[in-house]
């Protein structure tokens, strides 16, 4: 049985494809996010509806993140976490780690949300470079002594940022130990893990 439900949303989808027209407009609102892909696999857009935004559009941009950068320590994704991060254990503590990915959406200026997870045992650096400009400079605040849970969410915000289409986006990312969470002979180190997907809002036109 076909529901009104359903109905709306084929309506809207349907409205949503006929007037986009690669641009960003007033009337297609779109939330947009990088998130990580592995090499041999392959994803196509994801589209529903969010609960909060029933009027905007919500699109999954699957892109692959190279976690080798060359000059940099390699990354790794926690699949548990759903966050990329440095192998403390396998990986130098005193090496920034990066990540890169290619910004597939319209150029345009975007507000940009970055989401990182804080630990108890260290506050862990990160930068986000769009184009090679440094458009975010970070360090997670500490928490160990605190009522806060372990990799609870942090974010960080870059409103009106000018970004061309196929630019390289990169995250840099150190992990630090704040010694004071004892770990086998020493102190553990927090791995600098952050969210995988980054959300880019579209700003509205003047």
């Amino acid at each position: 049985m076909i529901t009104n439900s359903f109905l709306a949303t084929l309506l809207l989808f349907s409205s949503y494809l006929a007037g986009f027209n690669g641009e960003i407009t007033r009337q297609h609102a779109l939330y947009a996010s990088i998130g990580y892909k592995k090499v041999k696999e392959k994803q196509r857009p994801a589209f529903h509806l969010e609960n909060d935004y029933p009027m905007n559009l919500v699109i999954q941009e699957p892109a692959q993140w190279d976690l080798d950068v060359e000059g940099f320590s390699p990354a790794y994704f926690d699949k548990v976490r759903k966050a990329i991060a440095v192998n403390t254990v396998e990986q130098p503590t005193d090496q920034w780690s990066a990540a890169t990915s290619v910004f597939a959406l319209p150029s345009g200026t975007y507000n940009i949300r970055f989401i990182s997870l804080l630990e108890s045992d260290g506050e862990c650096s990160y930068r986000l470079k769009i184009g090679g400009k440094k458009v975010m400079d970070f360090q997670n605040p500490r928490i160990y002594g605190k009522e806060i849970e372990e990799y609870v969410p942090h974010q960080e915000v870059a409103d009106g940022i000018v970004i061309e289409k196929g630019t390289e986006v990169r995250v840099e990312f150190l992990p630090h130990s704040n010694g004071l969470v004892p770990e086998g002979e020493g102190f553990g180190f927090a791995r600098a893990r952050w969210k995988s997907n980054i959300e880019f809002v579209p700003t509205e036109e003047e």
